[in-house]
């Protein structure tokens, strides 16, 4: 599953639609003031095998923030990448401090159901290897790329440097990758952002492939879990992370 966020009117579904299907519209664009996005909006990508899911833009005009928070954390439960689109001349801090946030929310709500997770599964890992990878893809056009006046430096050093400073540290996630483009003259550049996906893509040390039919079950059980008062009894016997997340869902004679 990949997922994309980030600021209203910044492209996140011009970005998918450039991706992952050729450039056809199957995530609605609008080039009008008001946000075309409202919730979230899936679409299956053959080629990859991937769940493709866009969402709300922030910074909009949503009028029930809580409804916003309940629906991040189910998006960030089910992805295995999350994309957050940002196109500006400088990182701004809006951006680590929504990622920082994110990162306490799903570790807030989350922990102890990743704890059973690794018992279930026999992991014996960091919580954070369970959380998805984020990929920031940052498009300027008349500023340089993070990094390319620091080459001494990581990329990854000074993205970590960034969300100290602002007292965020981003533990849910798996990793923090950067992938900037600098779009000189239209259209943008998505090759080299495709490429760290299918890199991430091709990783299954974690996080097995599963069918459409497991995360719609586990988005089921989280709509559950956040749509108001739910008995006890009933928590008991939810789980926001099925085990086919984590293990292969297939038994053969070689593995028992």
């Amino acid at each position: 599953v990949v997922s994309i966020f980030g600021n209203t009117g910044e492209g996140k579904s011009h970005t998918l639609n450039h991706t992952f299907f050729l450039g056809r519209e199957v995530f609605q664009t609008s080039p009008t003031q008001e946000s075309c996005t409202v919730g979230v909006w899936a679409a299956l990508d053959p080629v990859h095998s991937v769940v493709v899911i866009d969402t709300e833009g922030l910074l909009g005009a949503s009028a029930n923030l809580g409804q916003r928070t309940r629906l991040l954390l189910k998006v960030l439960a089910v992805s295995d990448l999350v994309i957050y689109r940002t196109h500006a001349d400088r990182l701004h801090d809006d951006l680590f401090k929504f990622l920082g946030d994110a990162s306490d929310a799903y570790l807030k709500h989350f922990t102890k159901e990743l704890k059973a997770t690794t018992a279930r599964c026999g992991l014996d890992v960091p919580l954070s290897t369970l959380g998805p990878a984020v990929i920031i893809f940052h498009e300027t056009v008349h500023t340089k790329l993070l990094g390319s006046d620091k080459p001494s430096e990581s990329v990854e050093r000074l993205l970590h440097d960034r969300f100290r400073k602002l007292g965020r540290l981003p533990e849910a996630f798996s990793s923090i990758q950067y992938r900037g483009t600098r779009t000189y003259n239209p259209p943008t550049d998505f090759s080299g952002l495709l490429r760290n996906l299918e890199h991430q893509l091709s990783n299954n040390t974690m996080r097995s492939p599963r069918s459409p039919r497991v995360i719609f079950k586990a988005l089921q059980a989280l709509s559950e879990r956040f749509s108001g008062e739910i008995p006890d009894e009933h928590l008991a016997h939810s789980s926001f992370f099925p085990d086919e997340y984590f293990t292969c869902s297939s038994l053969c004679l070689s593995c028992g």
